[in-house]
């Protein structure tokens, strides 16, 4: 199951939440983080930012069993970031959040 299949409802955003690094996600964002308990998501793409300097990333988790690997492209397959997860509890087997600026939102929320 795609997490993201599951907030296709989120097409916009009303409110902006700021991340304690300086990011800003959208209302979709913390729906997937509350609904799915991956607020350490943030956190790891949030870690990344520094060495980072696209205006525009796709993060996509993807799920293998009780581990998971996290991707970060610029959008055109070039890959930034591949980082291994040891273990997680997510429930999905996959989701995809994007950075457009400074606002990490939904692809449907774009």
């Amino acid at each position: 199951m795609n997490a993201n299949d599951r907030l296709l409802h989120y097409n916009c955003s009303d409110n902006y939440y700021k991340h304690l690094q300086g990011l800003v996600y959208t209302d979709g964002v913390r729906a997937l983080c509350t609904q799915f308990k991956c607020y350490w998501l943030l956190d790891l793409i949030a870690s990344h930012q520094p060495k980072l300097r696209e205006e525009f990333q796709v993060w996509k988790l993807t799920r293998n069993g009780y581990t998971a690997t996290v991707k970060a492209t610029d959008g055109n397959d070039n890959k930034l970031i591949t980082q291994h997860i040891p273990y997680t509890d997510f429930e999905a087997d996959e989701c995809t959040i994007w950075i457009e600026g400074n606002v990490m939102l939904l692809p449907s929320e774009h």
